[in-house]
C-alpha cells in the first residue's frame, strides 16, 4: 500500500459518549466506513455496534440505561434519521422513520426514555422541535416552528427532564437560545431580550437549577455565562482573550470543563466550582480538541472524555482522570505502517494583507527541505465562518511527503479571531477575502518560500468558491486549481440550496430579494473568461448544500470555450467525498493533476 492509501485508510475515532460508568461509545471511521463501537474502559475490550457504511453525524448515550442514539444519512443526502441502539440489541431501531426529512438529535433524558430532536417533515424550510417516548412510541410537538432553522441544543434536556433548550438560527454566526417548560409548553428566550449574538453549547447543572453557556453578547470574544432558572437572569462567569468552545459540568457539580482555542491550538481547562479557582490538570499533547459538545464527564466520577488530533496524530478518544491526575488516549487508530515521524506538523505564520490586516496561515514544509523556492498549494477552508486548524489532514500530508509545500490560511471571515474578524467578508466585502489570498501569495514569493511558477489553489465548499474566485480574479498566479463542491454562481446557489439553509446563508452572502447585483458581481461566473489555469472540479451528486448544478455550470462553460477542465462526479456522495472507495479514486487523481501541472513526477 502506498503512502496516500495508508493515509486515507487511517481513519479516526471521535464523538465519544458515556453508556455506563466504565463503558463508552464512539464513531470509528475505518476501511469499512463510519461505525459505532463500544469499549469497556476497565479492560479495553471493544465491540462493533453498527455495520453500515453511510455517514454517521452524531451520537448520544444514556449511562443509566446503556442505550445510545445516533443520526445517519443515506448516500450523503443529509436526511439524517435517528436510530436507537439498545444496550443488548443486535439491530438498531429506526426512531424517526421520515426518510424525506432531516433530523437533528437533541439527546436523551437521564432515564433513557425521552428523546428530543428537530425535524423538517412538516415544511422543508423549517424545523419543528419534538420529543418522543421511546417506550410508548408517543410523539409530542414541543414547538411548531415559523422560523427557518431551529434545533435542540447540545445538552438539550435538563437532568430532571422538565426543560428543553433549543436554538433559533439568526445567521451564520448568531442564534437565539430558547428554553421551553415541557410541563406547560411555555417558552422563553435566554436571557430574555432580542439582541443578536451567539448563545451556544449550554451545560446543565446536575440539579437543573441553571446552566452555563458560551456567548459573545456585547463582547468581541465568546465567554462563559451562567443562566439561573429561578431568577431568569444571565451573568458573566468567565472571560477569555481567545474563543472558548466546549463546556461540561461534572455529575457532582464540582468541576466545569472547557476548551479554549488559542490561535488554533486547544487548551483543556477545568474550573473548580467549589473552590472557585482553576484546577491543575495534566494536559494532553498539543493539538486540536473537537469543538462543541465533544467533551463529557463520567456518570459518577471525575473522568472527562474528549477527542483530539494534530498534524501528526489522527483523531482519537482521550480520557482525563482528575482523581488519578492522568490523561491518556483510550483508542488507537491504525496508521497502516506509518508513524508520526513520517508526517509533518504545520507551523503558524502571519502576513499583512492589502489593507494592513494581519492574517494567520499554517505552513507545511516537506521534511528535510529548506523552505525556499518550493512548489506550493494554497488550501482554503470551507465555511466561510470555519477555521483552518492544525489537525490530521491526510491529503495535505501526502502532498508534503511528495515535496509540495502547503499554505492553509485563515482569511478574513474565518472564526477563531473574534466577532469583527468573522464579519469582515460579509455581502459587499466578499472579495476582500480573495485579496487576502493575493497578499498571501505575494508574501510567500517575496520571502522566497514559494516558486511563483509552481503555485496551485484548492478548497472545498466555500473553499471551492474561493478557489474558483482566485482562478478567475487572480488568474496569473496559478499553474492549476482544484474546486471541490464549490459555488460558481451565488445567485443560483441560493436559489437551489436546501430550503432550510437559504435564509441563514443570505445573512453571509446577501439576499436574493435585495442583493442580486452583488451576488452576480462577486461570483466566479462573472469573470470566467479570465481563467487561465487548468481546472479540476469534484462534486457529489447528492449534495443538498451546493447542488451539482453549480459544478456542471462551470464545467460546461469551460468546455465550450475549449479550456482544460477535468470533472469527477460521485453518484453516492453528498457535500464532500467521504467514502473510502471514492477517496481512493478521487485523491490519487487530484495528486496526479497537481503534479502534472507543477511539472513534478
Amino acid at each position: 500500500m502506498d503512502k496516500l492509501e495508508s493515509l486515507l485508510r487511517t481513519g479516526s475515532s471521535r464523538s465519544a459518549v458515556w453508556v455506563g460508568e466504565n463503558a463508552i461509545a464512539f464513531i470509528r471511521v475505518g476501511d469499512d466506513g463510519p461505525r459505532v463501537w463500544q469499549m469497556d474502559l476497565s479492560n479495553g475490550q471493544m465491540r462493533q455496534r453498527t455495520f453500515g457504511n453511510d455517514r454517521i453525524w452524531s451520537i448520544k448515550g444514556c449511562p443509566n440505561s446503556g442505550d445510545m442514539l445516533y443520526c445517519m444519512d443515506r448516500g450523503g443526502n443529509e436526511h439524517e434519521q435517528v436510530y436507537l441502539l439498545r444496550k443488548d440489541a443486535k439491530e438498531p431501531e429506526d426512531v424517526t422513520r421520515a426518510p424525506e426529512a432531516r433530523h437533528f438529535l437533541g439527546g436523551l433524558s437521564p432515564d433513557g426514555r425521552t428523546l428530543s430532536y428537530a425535524c423538517n417533515s412538516r415544511r422543508a424550510e423549517t424545523f419543528d422541535i419534538w420529543t418522543k417516548d421511546l417506550v410508548s412510541g408517543e410523539k409530542t410537538m414541543v414547538l411548531q416552528n415559523s422560523d427557518h432553522y431551529n434545533w435542540p441544543a447540545t445538552d438539550a434536556l435538563s437532568p430532571d427532564g422538565r426543560y428543553l433548550l433549543y436554538n433559533k438560527l439568526l445567521g451564520t454566526s448568531d442564534n437565539a437560545l430558547w428554553m421551553v417548560d415541557l410541563t406547560n409548553g411555555h417558552a422563553v428566550r435566554v436571557p430574555g431580550d432580542s439582541r443578536v449574538s451567539a448563545e451556544v453549547n449550554p451545560a446543565w447543572r446536575p440539579d437543573s437549577t441553571g446552566f452555563f453557556l458560551v456567548t459573545d453578547r456585547d463582547a468581541e470574544y465568546p465567554y462563559i455565562a451562567y443562566y439561573d432558572i429561578a431568577s431568569a437572569k444571565m451573568e458573566t462567569f468567565l472571560t477569555f482573550s481567545w474563543e472558548v468552545e466546549n463546556l461540561g459540568v461534572s455529575a457532582d457539580n464540582r468541576y466545569l470543563a472547557m476548551t479554549v482555542n488559542e490561535d488554533g491550538y486547544y487548551a483543556l481547562r477545568i474550573y473548580d466550582l467549589v473552590q472557585k479557582a482553576w484546577a491543575n490538570v495534566p494536559q494532553p499533547p498539543k493539538g486540536v480538541i473537537s469543538a462543541y459538545g465533544s467533551i463529557s464527564w463520567s456518570p459518577k466520577g471525575h473522568r472527562l472524555l474528549f477527542t483530539m488530533s494534530s498534524g501528526k496524530r489522527p483523531e482519537n478518544v482521550w480520557l482525563l482522570d482528575m482523581d488519578a491526575d492522568s490523561v491518556r488516549a483510550v483508542t488507537s487508530v491504525e496508521m497502516h505502517g506509518l508513524t508520526a515521524d513520517d508526517l509533518t506538523e504545520p507551523e503558524l505564520h502571519h502576513f499583512r494583507s492589502f489593507d494592513g490586516l494581519e492574517v494567520p496561515f499554517w505552513l507545511y514544509v516537506p521534511k528535510g527541505t529548506e523552505p525556499k523556492n518550493m512548489p506550493l498549494v494554497v488550501e482554503i477552508h470551507g465555511g466561510p465562518e470555519g477555521q483552518e486548524l492544525p489537525n490530521f489532514a491526510p491529503f495535505i500530508q501526502y502532498l508534503v511527503g511528495e515535496g509540495i509545500a502547503v499554505a492553509a490560511p485563515n482569511v478574513r471571515g474565518s472564526t477563531g479571531y473574534g466577532k469583527t474578524y468573522t464579519h469582515l467578508d460579509d455581502v459587499e466585502k466578499r472579495l476582500d477575502s480573495v485579496k487576502d489570498i493575493g497578499s498571501l501569495v505575494a508574501h510567500l514569493v517575496d520571502t522566497g518560500i514559494a516558486d511563483a511558477s509552481r503555485l496551485a489553489v484548492t478548497g472545498m465548499s466555500y473553499g471551492g468558491f474561493m478557489t474558483l474566485s482566485c482562478a478567475t480574479r487572480l488568474p496569473e498566479l496559478w499553474c492549476c486549481a482544484i474546486d471541490t463542491v464549490g459555488m460558481y454562481n451565488l445567485e443560483t446557489f441560493l436559489e437551489n440550496t436546501a430550503e432550510y439553509r437559504r435564509a441563514h446563508r443570505e445573512t453571509e452572502y446577501g439576499s436574493l430579494a435585495h442583493h442580486r447585483d452583488i451576488l452576480r458581481a462577486v461570483s466566479p461566473i462573472s469573470r470566467i473568461d479570465d481563467i487561465q489555469a487548468p481546472l479540476m472540479v469534484i462534486q457529489g451528486r447528492n449534495d443538498p448544500r451546493v447542488p451539482a448544478e453549480e459544478a456542471e455550470q462551470v464545467v460546461e462553460t469551460l468546455r465550450r470555450k475549449g479550456h482544460t477542465v477535468e470533472y469527477l462526479c460521485y453518484e453516492d456522495e453528498g457535500h464532500g467525498i467521504t467514502k473510502l472507495k471514492n477517496q481512493l479514486d478521487c485523491y490519487p487523481r487530484m495528486a496526479a493533476f497537481l503534479k502534472k501541472y507543477m511539472g513534478l513526477k
